[in-house]
């Protein structure tokens, strides 16, 4: 069900309505030519809305999406969503596991729920990150829901998937980047039982852009929530084109996936291993535009 309704929305938005929606305008920071309307979110929102019946879903849910449908109406700027995002964080904290775990040692106290806050909100941050290439952050969201069995969600993913290849007829918008940005380390958490280090190394490739992003932002002595373009989609396009950029990082986010589900310290340490490479080689190369891997 969550499937026909996402698809059969995208269909009639990006046939009938498209003009409807808030265009994602093309600039320096995007690589897309023509408008292009944010209806993708919208769809996948009301697919979920439709099927799910958790209220500690459908809570946080609704609330991320508001958010980013008013972020795409008005661009809202971080110094507005950051503190919303925050909230919105706590919420699905309340909501979620009880108890939280770092390599299955429990972390007790206050100091531990804040930080469970801030990684929501990093989580939050980073999928929304990841959505700068078609199909980028639609594609390997789907395969991450498969993994914890969150069919209602990959499904409704998997009716945006079309309308979302590239070349897209049709964005996720900050609305879909914010709903795939509180469900998914949602459901990550929920599915390794309150464990962050697994859940982290789970949604390892959204994980890696925020961390070396902000750290990135922060060596270069630049604002780190100030966007670039030197992303690892960006990085990679400039090399490869956009088919084999989307496959690399499938590729890579599905690599992620199976060392969180592995649960065990190697996956861990490889985890920070890969993370360590990627982004040194990165801070080089994003200089000049050039990869050579």
């Amino acid at each position: 069900m969550s499937f026909l309704i996402s698809f059969l929305l995208n269909l009639l938005f990006v046939r009938f309505f498209s003009q409807k929606f808030p265009l994602d305008m093309p600039n320096a920071r995007k690589i897309h030519k023509m408008p292009i309307p944010l209806s993708g979110g919208i769809a996948i929102f009301v697919a979920l809305l439709a099927t799910e019946t958790q209220v500690k879903v459908i809570l946080p849910l609704s609330l991320a999406f508001f958010l980013g449908v008013l972020d795409d109406i008005e661009d809202l700027s971080y110094k507005i969503k950051l503190p919303f995002q925050i909230l919105i964080a706590t919420i699905a904290v309340c909501l979620g596991p009880e108890q939280i775990y770092f390599l299955g040692h429990a972390l007790n106290g206050m100091l531990w729920k804040v930080v469970e806050v801030f990684w929501f909100a990093a989580m939050f941050n980073a999928l929304n990150m990841i959505d700068g290439m078609d199909a980028l952050a639609s594609s390997t969201s789907m395969l991450s829901a498969l993994f914890l069995r969150e069919h209602r969600l990959a499904l409704a993913l998997a009716g945006f998937l079309p309308f979302n290849l590239p070349k897209a007829k049709s964005f996720l918008g900050n609305s879909g980047s914010a709903v795939l940005g509180i469900l998914l380390p949602f459901y990550a958490l929920m599915y390794f039982k309150g464990d962050l280090c697994y859940a982290t190394v789970f949604l390892g490739y959204p994980a890696y852009e925020v961390l070396s992003s902000f750290a990135r932002r922060i060596v270069r002595h630049r604002n780190p929530f100030r966007a670039d373009k030197n992303h690892t989609h960006h990085l990679l396009m400039r090399k490869f084109g956009v088919w084999r950029s989307l496959i690399m990082l499938i590729v890579f986010s599905f690599v992620c996936n199976l060392l969180g589900l592995s649960e065990k310290l190697w996956s861990f340490m490889l985890f920070c291993m890969i993370y360590l490479v990627l982004f040194t080689h990165s801070l080089f190369q994003s200089r000049n535009g050039n990869l050579n891997l």
